[in-house]
Order: structure tokens, then C-alpha cells, then sequence
């Protein structure tokens, strides 16, 4: 610093050189994943995918939702009510309680307004600060949130790339996520792990479908009675009668069939239900115990399967892909963005884990060997 007299970028120069090369942060990432590779520190064979929650620049308090409108309509028109009951009763008049009035008349039809924007818009919520970020659960509580994705590498424990979403949830990120990475890395056949909360059958099928072996495991999901003896995972596919057969012994046959959400399922229902001493522990619904089987759920069973046989592979998971998270948040003490909208933050974010990817070099090699490897 001494060379340059101590003279640093300010915010503007700084926030100025990331709006203008916001999408060349991304493919600086991608880029050193190659260098990496190409060093042999990258092989791609064993991938682990997963996404952390970091708060936006939008306070929560500025996100406006269906349920929320509705309750604060329902509190303006009680208000409204009380103050004109209140105007009937006296004489005259008090200019203080007018006021009042008019206040909460406006914020109805403020609130009436939003909520018409939400249903033209489609949308369950809206951020008024950020558009782009969306309420999250977030370490057990409501946050204004982006769900960053990354793809880690288990031979080093680089990041391979990343994505930042405004999802709630992970259900529709696996295979977007591997394709990607195995795309950039040119690998064939990956293997890739991820946690329950990418569980989706679509997903999994997708990522069979382009050769990738998946270890992923099912949440557990209880039937209607509570009893995890009489969960679905319970009860016995036979392939060639195509029934099911219950933990009682007792056979579920085919009767309908059935779709949603433009996914095909057949259902299967237990005719002894009645007769069976089981059937208050299985089921809650009088016409008895029915199971529907999607249309590609031979592949489910057999990733199901392939992932049991291969749990110690399975669990290596958490030590590859939760470890970048750990650093950034708790070591770099990165907690939240300084940037709004989606292509910033994914700026932001993308320049974190270029940090962390130095962070690493820098444990495996000297300075000057790295520069010498740059060089």
C-alpha cells in the first residue's frame, strides 16, 4: 500500500466497477474453474450441490404478501369503523379523530391497491426495496432473502460454479445446477450428491436421463394417521402383479388413473382395509388405504436403492459442499448482500466464492508458487 501512498477505491468507484462488470464476475468464476481443472485440482467425478439462504437489502418489513394485506385491510376497516361510530356519537366534529380517519381510509385503499398488483403480477409476495428478493425461512425465522446454489468438487473442495435464485426452496435446482457444472467441466457420467431438500422426481429423472448417478435421500414423509410403520415406504412394489402389499400382508390394486400438475400417476387401493385391524394406524379416510405410483417411479426405486448401497459416498456430502457456506458466513463473516437486484447480488455472490477459491489455493500453495502457476 505504501507504493500507491494508501489511496483505496471509495464505494462509488467500487459499486461503479461492479454495475459495469457484473456479468465478467460470473465468468471469472467459471474461467478459474478451468485454470483449477487444468491444474488437476478439478476432476468433476464426485460433485455435491447445495444452496444457503443470504439476506437482502430489503428489510422485511417492506414485502408486502397476500395474507398480510388481508390483515392489515381487515385491522384499516375496523379502525375505520370504530372512528366513524366514534363521529356519529359526538356534535361536533374533533379535527384529530378526522384525521385519523382519512389516514386509515388512505391506507386501505393503499393496501386494496397492492393487493390488486399481486394478483395482476401473479405473485404471493412482493418486495418493495428489492423486487428481486423474496421472503425466506432463514435459520428459523422470516427473512428477506436470496437462495444462493453452488457445485462443489470433492477432490479439493473447490466451487465449481454457482447460481443465485430467488426460490424458496431447492425442489427445482438439481439438475439445473449438475448440468451446469458437468457442461462446463466436459465430464461424463459425474456422480452427484445433494440433500433431501432437492428431492424432486422430475429433477432426479433429468439427471438419469444425462447419464449423471444421483445419491440423494427421501424426506421422510408420514401418512395420514402419523405412524411411521404405514408410511408408503412401508409397503412392498411387486413389478410383475403390479400391486403394492402392505406391512399386513394385504394387496393394493390398481383402480385409476391420475395426474397433476401435468405428471402421471396410477392409484392403488386396499380392498380388505375394512377387515383389517390395522386400518386405523394406516389410514383415516373410510373408502381405505390408497397409494399413487408416478409414472416414472421404477427410477425413484432404483436411486433409492443405489444411494443406500452407497451411503458412505452418500455422507461425504456435508464435509464437501456445506464447508464453502461455513467459511463465507462465519469466517469472511459474509451475511448479507450490499447490492440489489438479481444480476448484482449474482455479481456479489460470484465474487465470494472467487475469494473463497483463492482462500484455498492459498492453503495449498505459496504465493509465489501460485503466481508462478499464473504466470
Amino acid at each position: 500500500m505504501w507504493l500507491i501512498n494508501a489511496i483505496i477505491p471509495d464505494h462509488g468507484t467500487i459499486a461503479g466497477f461492479v454495475q459495469k462488470n457484473k456479468v465478467a464476475f460470473h465468468n471469472t468464476l467459471r474461467n478459474l474453474t478451468l485454470i483449477l481443472k487444468g491444474w488437476g485440482l478439478i476432476d468433476g467425478k464426485l460433485i455435491a450441490i447445495d444452496g444457503t439462504k443470504i439476506k437482502a437489502q430489503n428489510s422485511k418489513h417492506n414485502c408486502i404478501t397476500q395474507s398480510g394485506l388481508d390483515k392489515k385491510i381487515e385491522y384499516a376497516e375496523t379502525q375505520i369503523n370504530a372512528y366513524l361510530m366514534a363521529i356519529e356519537k359526538e356534535d361536533t366534529v374533533n379535527e384529530n379523530v378526522k384525521e385519523k380517519l382519512e389516514a386509515y381510509q388512505t391506507l386501505k385503499v393503499q393496501y386494496l391497491m397492492q393487493k390488486q398488483e399481486l394478483e395482476n403480477e401473479n405473485l404471493e409476495q412482493k418486495s418493495l426495496t428489492d423486487t428481486d428478493s423474496r421472503r425466506m425461512k432463514n435459520n428459523g425465522s422470516l427473512d428477506m432473502c436470496y437462495n444462493v446454489q453452488s457445485v462443489v468438487d470433492s477432490k479439493n473442495h473447490f466451487v465449481i460454479d454457482i447460481s443465485t435464485t430467488n426460490d424458496i426452496n431447492d425442489q427445482n435446482q438439481l439438475y439445473s445446477m449438475a448440468k451446469g457444472a458437468t457442461d462446463l467441466l466436459e465430464v461424463e457420467e459425474p456422480t452427484v450428491v445433494a440433500d433431501t431438500g432437492y428431492y424432486n422426481g422430475t429433477e432426479i429423472k433429468n439427471c438419469i436421463d444425462n447419464k449423471m448417478k444421483v445419491y440423494i435421500k427421501k424426506a421422510r414423509a408420514n401418512n395420514s394417521t402419523k405412524n411411521n410403520e404405514f408410511r408408503k415406504e412401508k409397503f412392498t412394489y411387486d413389478k410383475e402383479q403390479e400391486i403394492y402389499i402392505c406391512p399386513a400382508g394385504n394387496s393394493l390394486f390398481f383402480f385409476e388413473n391420475t395426474s397433476k400438475n401435468g405428471i402421471k400417476y396410477r392409484r392403488y387401493k386396499c380392498s380388505d382395509c375394512n377387515s383389517c385391524k390395522y386400518k386405523g394406524a394406516c389410514t383415516s379416510s373410510v373408502n381405505g388405504r390408497t397409494i399413487q405410483r408416478w409414472e416414472h417411479e421404477d427410477i425413484l426405486d432404483f436411486v433409492r436403492q443405489d444411494t443406500l448401497d452407497n451411503n458412505e459416498i452418500y455422507k461425504q456430502r456435508r464435509s464437501i459442499v456445506e464447508h464453502p457456506f461455513g467459511t463465507i458466513k462465519r469466517t469472511l463473516g459474509y451475511s448479507f448482500f450490499l447490492r440489489r437486484q438479481m444480476d448484482n447480488v449474482d455479481a456479489e455472490a460470484s465474487s465470494m466464492f472467487i475469494a473463497y477459491n483463492f482462500k484455498r489455493l492459498l492453503s495449498m500453495f505459496s504465493t509465489l508458487e501460485l503466481i508462478k502457476k499464473f504466470g
